[in-house]
């Protein structure tokens, strides 16, 4: 969106210069996520009065007149509305009446291609190659608020790639809300493994990352695909949500706990130095505390570096909203369990990579003069003595020690 705004000569406010516009991108998946919105938009209203405050993305999809009263708010768009954000800046009136766009999806819904072609300060590009949800769980909005699957042609993907790798990305994240569902909306209907199969028969001047996967859509053909594919970083992230089968029923979620286990074993096997990060929803409806037990004793169980812990939120509009939650205190305490084993998971999969070799992507200065940090292939935050002019390098390094947060790297190759 500040892409297409500075493409219409725009150009983002700096250091204490009063804005003349400000937009709030918003997330609606938990009910911590529409706090966080609202405590966004209250701050900009004081921090920049009079400035017009147009507020997009999924809770202005979901609840417009919610947003629409909180004071200082000018306009409210939805996901639809975004791509025309320019078009609607060049006829908006700063004293006119408030704008409200949000409109609803189609089912057969367009894939909106909006190419981001600079990522100010960062070092890892992001392509978005689909979007949309046709799954159903229970406790989950994205749906309604993100419309149904669609997909970028193969072709605008690579297209895309290049354009970015001439940009000189050192890396790429391929993302999409279900990523896995990538092609079967497009006709002829194609596959994740079928695009990666397509894209690697060029030479890319980056390294590719895949965005969360969810674990029934790992294939024997998308694995196969994933192993043969140059250059692809081995890192997965799988929402898992629950360990327990009767709980995983009644979220609606297509897969039971000995599947998931299996398709980690089957992508640990592949790529042993992977790092493979889980999705856990703690605290659903009805969620007993063998249930816990069972989430707890899974996730401890697998090969995983790292979790993602959410406790339960009820989201209107979905079945599990109706039911009866369970004691807040209670789900803060398994929450703060799983967040614990995550450390530790994170602690050791860290120390089991000392005396390895990775690549890291050099993404800037460190906290410390004549210090660099970056991200390895395998997703490790890595710490190494250099100069600032290898940012946005890909160097090979030796992981020498953990170091607080981060690992310690030796430099193994000289640059060119």
């Amino acid at each position: 969106m500040a892409q297409g705004l500075v493409d219409l000569g725009w150009r983002g406010a700096v250091g204490g210069e009063a804005p003349d516009l400000v937009l709030v991108n918003t997330c609606t998946v938990t009910a911590r996520a529409d706090q966080q919105a609202r405590q966004a938009i209250r701050r900009q209203a004081r921090e920049c009065p009079g400035a017009p405050l147009f507020i997009t993305g999924c809770y202005a999809q979901r609840a417009p007149a919610e947003l629409m009263a909180l004071q200082g708010v000018t306009a409210v768009l939805g996901n639809r509305e975004k791509g025309n954000l320019p078009q609607l800046m060049s006829h908006f009136a700063p004293d006119g009446p408030p704008l409200v766009r949000v409109s609803g999806y189609s089912p057969g819904e367009p894939f909106q291609a909006w190419q981001v072609r600079h990522f100010p300060g960062q070092t890892r590009a992001r392509l978005k190659v689909q979007d949309g949800c046709n799954h159903a769980c229970a406790y989950c909005l994205v749906p309604q608020v993100r419309g149904p699957r669609r997909s970028l042609e193969a072709k605008d993907v690579a297209a895309a790639l290049k354009d970015l790798g001439q940009q000189g990305y050192q890396e790429v994240v391929l993302t999409g809300i279900d990523l896995g569902q990538y092609g079967q909306d497009l006709s002829p209907a194609s596959s994740l493994a079928a695009l990666l199969g397509r894209l690697a028969n060029r030479s890319w001047p980056f390294r590719l990352r895949l965005s969360s996967l969810e674990p029934q859509e790992i294939t024997s053909e998308l694995l196969q695909a994933l192993t043969a594919f140059p250059g692809l970083c081995p890192h997965f992230h799988l929402p898992l949500q629950s360990g327990s089968d009767p709980v995983l029923r009644a979220m609606r979620r297509p897969y039971r706990a000995q599947d998931f286990k299996n398709v980690v074993r089957e992508l640990n096997r592949a790529f042993p130095e992977a790092a493979l990060g889980l999705d856990i929803l703690v605290g659903f409806p009805g969620e007993s505390t063998a249930d816990f037990t069972a989430t707890y004793d899974l996730a401890a169980s697998l090969p995983i570096s790292y979790l993602h812990v959410f406790p339960f939120s009820p989201r209107p509009g979905t079945p599990a909203a109706s039911l009866a939650p369970l004691p807040a205190p209670e789900v803060r305490r398994r929450a703060s369990a799983l967040r614990n084993l995550g450390w530790r998971k994170k602690l050791e999969f860290y120390q089991s990579q000392v005396g390895r070799m990775g690549e890291v992507l050099v993404e800037g200065p460190g906290l410390e003069t004549g210090w660099l940090q970056g991200l390895s292939a395998n997703y490790l935050r890595v710490i190494l003595p250099g100069p600032p002019d290898w940012r946005n390098r890909r160097v090979r390094v030796r992981f020498q020690k953990v170091q607080g947060e981060s690992l310690l790297g030796e430099l193994m190759e000289p640059l060119e």
